[in-house]
Parts: C-alpha cells; structure tokens; sequence
C-alpha cells in the first residue's frame, strides 16, 4: 500500500499535538510513503529548527519514505482544480497523490474531506486511516 499524507500530518504529529498525527508518524517506518517536496517546505516552514530535526531524523530512519522533487504533470493539476481543489497547493496535492499511484491521501484538510471526488485515491482523516489499519482492513502485503 502506498499512500501520501498532507503537511499538517507531519506538523501535528511532529509537535505532539494530535494522537492520530503522532501515531502515523510511527508508522513510517513501516509504511510506503510519497511526499512532494511542497509539502515538505511546507512542513520545514512551519516547525522549528529541533522539530525540523527530528522528523529528518525520523525520515531517515524508515526506508520505505520518498521525497519527490519532479514537478507534478500540469493536466493532472488541472485535472484537480476542475474538481474544486485550489490551484496552489491542494490541487498540487491530489495530483501528485494520483500521478504516484498512491492509495490513500491521509489529511484532515476539509477540501480533500469534504469536496474532493475520485477514484484515484481515496481521502482518509488520520482517525479513519489508523482505525482500518489497524483493524487490518488494508492488505498487510507491505509488512
């Protein structure tokens, strides 16, 4: 399973400010990840030098954690746009998310949750990811 998570998952888990967020920081290690670089300037912009620190540490650590610099193919931003996304950064988001063939978008951002529609990927809060997780509703083919 291959899945993206959204910059407020590594902000919040980074600082310890939601369970969920902290819980699925653990799980890099073991998960198969993609994030895009935007996210990650987004992250780095919003935590502190020690807190930055820590999650590269962290990233370090799980192997299966893939920062990708490329740019994300236009027509798929376009693609997400169209489907209600702002253009900066979400659509940028949802697009990567599709054009990396990731499973699940993991985010708690009311656009992704509440107006996105794809079949690409589905959305899952952290709560709602962790929950089938470990329910063992996803395929245990990555462990």
């Amino acid at each position: 399973m291959r899945i993206c998570i959204d910059s407020n998952q590594f902000i919040f888990g980074i600082e310890g400010t939601d369970p969920a967020s902290e819980e699925l920081m653990l799980l890099l290690l073991r998960l198969e990840v993609v994030i895009p670089r935007l996210v990650m300037k987004e992250v780095t912009r919003n935590l502190g030098d020690a807190q930055t620190g820590a999650l590269y540490n962290l990233l370090g650590k799980a192997p299966r954690v893939t920062i990708i610099d490329g740019p994300v193919p236009a027509d798929l931003v376009t693609k997400y746009v169209g489907l209600g996304l702002p253009e900066k950064a979400d659509a940028v988001i949802g697009a990567f998310a599709e054009w990396q063939g990731a499973e699940y978008l993991i985010s708690d951002n009311r656009h992704f949750l509440r107006d996105l529609s794809t079949e690409a990927f589905e959305v899952l809060s952290p709560d709602e990811f962790l929950r089938r997780y470990y329910r063992g509703l996803f395929s245990i083919k990555n462990n």
